[in-house]
């Protein structure tokens, strides 16, 4: 099943304001990669965060948090602070189950190893 449809300023705006509830912020940037990202991440379980370790790029021990749907390996967002990524996930179920009659209004992003 394909993602929900937005515009990308209607996307970022909505995300941006549900992040602010929980005193998240993102760059212009980050919101513009989600947008980007987003139409890539189908089907329709929720947003997890998935933990990462010692990839190239972030140095050996280091964390890498990544939003990802249900089993799915497409990431919409990535951050080294798993509060970051945890809100992200947060704030895409939350746009989504109010676009989506039924689905409950106070979805969580819980973190899994990965």
């Amino acid at each position: 099943m394909p993602p929900m449809t937005f515009e990308p300023g209607d996307f970022q705006s909505r995300v941006r304001a549900l992040l602010g509830l929980q005193g998240a912020v993102l760059t212009d940037q980050e919101l513009s990669q989600m947008a980007d990202s987003y139409p890539r991440c189908r089907g329709k379980e929720h947003w997890d965060v998935r933990q990462y370790v010692g990839h190239k790029r972030m140095g050996i021990g280091a964390r890498e948090y990544r939003v990802v749907r249900g089993g799915s390996v497409q990431d919409v967002f990535r951050s080294a602070e798993r509060v970051r990524a945890a809100a992200v996930g947060t704030a895409l179920n939350e746009l989504e189950s109010q676009d989506t009659p039924g689905e409950k209004a106070t979805a969580r992003v819980t973190p899994s190893a990965g």
